[in-house]
């Protein structure tokens, strides 16, 4: 019943679709009429009960049926025609007519359909006469024969002058029972009901249609069934959170289209947007994972690319920042890094030029402050340094780029260097996201793993396919990482995978943002012009 209510379009276009399909071509179908004559077959031979003669036994349906093939062959219908005064062709007429026969009695039902209900009648009824005409031909043909023998033979003993034998008395006898007998043995074959009704075959809309929408809904179900077997989506997050067999941390919107554009970062340019609202839940929910996890290095990975790992995890970052957490973003996705686009870093020293001892960690890392909504320092907005309401964007964050890629990622995320790099970062902040590669198309983020205490997946569910998850799970479990919970972007409002908008609606921060009136909105063009 769960397939059926989430495919049910399917079952409802099928049942709608077979039967107008079927009406359809109903409408367009010629009308057809057929007319039907009864003719009774006789199962006596006078022939024996007259002479004496032990009628053979004859089976009745056997008999009936080689009578229907009698009635079919080409010589009955060419009579019937010309009998009809119809210019059909022998061929057509066969195709058009039928001959029945009935297991419960001797009747034969000769059927003729045309589109003309006068037509069909006429055809049918001298369609049943040309057959016991023909009948009556075949059942006298003996008779016949062997009275033109007798006829012979006292027309030559009378040519001899021998009227008055004996033998001639006993030939016209025979000629005379002769006689008889075909006078009466035309009644094996006798017209019962002429046609005289017609009943339309074609088109029969009704009936088309309650049969085309039982196999509607024959075929809908079945159909049904098939899609769900071969759609792997995934629908909701509760689906992902089940197959993955991790807890869900936030379910996030996809960001709006211009601030994806540019490179933008819903917590640093809108926080106090409704969007903002998810990365505080998700930070809210990472930060009670984590009190029973001693889990400082986390990294942030998914099955694909084009998941919103990088995006998620450089929010979730400056959302940690906020609360006061001294938080370090690390970039080790070394085939497509992205979060220096991001902070505006390209060209800095990064992680790979501290590896290799050519930059101090601390001059690679990237301290970025973090400012209000505004754009402004809070110490600059008017306060005298005071924590206002609006200013709820505040402290920094400590980024370090990838630097300069290394012409082999797998090698450098095993070395000892980059181990030694993430210890020294532990030990300086309270947490340090990783970004890394999927996890299912480079093994970096597995690699990875064995140096970090847990790992956050990050699934965009117009992307994730059933298949897919359960071979990240599989991946996942090979891991010594604790499994921190699944993070699903692009979620709509109905919390499926096809939406942008969502919100909680409460209101809080687009209140206090109109609570500042034109002074914020004049610090706003301040900071543009900057």
């Amino acid at each position: 019943m769960r397939v059926i209510r989430r495919r049910k379009w399917i079952v409802v276009l099928s049942i709608l679709i077979v039967p107008g399909a079927a009406i359809a071509y109903s409408l367009h179908q010629q009308s057809l009429y057929r007319a039907s004559a009864k003719v009774l077959l006789s199962q006596q031979n006078l022939a024996y009960a007259l002479t004496g003669t032990q009628t053979p036994s004859i089976d009745p349906t056997r008999d009936s049926q080689t009578q229907a093939d009698v009635a079919r062959v080409r010589y009955v219908a060419r009579n019937a025609l010309a009998l009809a005064h119809n210019s059909m062709t022998v061929d057509d007429f066969l195709a058009s007519s039928s001959v029945d026969s009935s297991q419960d009695s001797n009747i034969l039902t000769f059927s003729v359909t045309n589109h003309v209900p006068a037509v069909s009648e006429r055809l049918a009824t001298d369609y049943a006469m040309a057959f016991i005409a023909y009948r009556n031909a075949l059942d006298t043909s003996s008779l016949r024969r062997a009275k033109n023998e007798v006829q012979q033979e006292l027309s030559a003993l009378s040519a001899a002058g021998k009227q008055d034998t004996p033998l001639y008395t006993q030939l016209s006898e025979k000629a005379q029972t002769i006689d008889t007998l075909t006078t009466l043995q035309t009644s094996n074959a006798s017209l019962i009901e002429g046609a005289s009704s017609t009943v339309q075959v074609q088109p029969r809309t009704k009936r088309n249609a309650v049969l085309a929408f039982l196999l509607g809904v024959v075929l809908g179900v079945p159909l049904a069934f098939l899609w769900e077997t071969l759609d792997t989506r995934v629908r909701t997050a509760e689906e992902i959170g089940e197959r993955l067999g991790l807890p869900l941390l936030a379910r996030v919107p996809a960001p709006p289209k211009d601030l994806g554009e540019r490179r933008g970062l819903i917590m640093r340019d809108n926080p106090r947007g409704r969007d903002a609202e998810i990365f505080r839940i998700l930070r809210t929910n990472l930060e009670f994972v984590l009190l029973g996890n001693d889990a400082r290095t986390v990294i942030v990975t998914s099955a694909l690319d084009q998941e919103g790992k990088s995006t998620t995890a450089a929010n979730l970052a400056v959302s940690l920042a906020q609360s006061g957490r001294r938080v370090v973003l690390v970039d080790l996705d070394l085939r497509r890094p992205t979060l220096d686009l991001f902070f505006r870093l390209k060209g800095r020293p990064g992680l790979t030029n501290v590896a290799v001892g050519h930059t101090d960690l601390d001059d690679a890392l990237a301290e970025i402050p973090l400012v209000d909504g505004d754009g402004i320092s809070p110490a600059l907005d008017g306060s005298n340094g005071s924590r206002s309401l609006a200013s709820l964007a505040t402290g920094s964050i400590s980024v370090l780029p990838t630097g300069p890629l290394p012409p082999n990622a797998g090698e450098f995320v095993s070395s000892t260097a980059l181990e030694e790099i993430l210890v020294e970062l532990r030990r300086r902040f309270d947490i340090v996201l990783i970004d890394t590669p999927p996890a299912l198309q480079i093994g970096d983020a597995l690699t990875l793993s064995r140096k970090v205490d847990g790992i956050v997946v990050v699934t965009r569910m117009s992307v994730i396919r059933r298949p897919i998850l359960t071979e990240l799970r599989r991946a996942l479990g090979a891991s010594p990482a604790a499994k921190l919970g699944f993070i699903a972007t692009g979620v709509g409002q109905d919390g499926s995978g096809y939406g942008y908008g969502y919100g909680y609606g409460y209101g809080y921060y687009e209140q206090a943002e109109e609570s500042r009136g034109k002074p914020a909105k004049a610090s706003r063009a301040r900071s543009r012009s900057r």
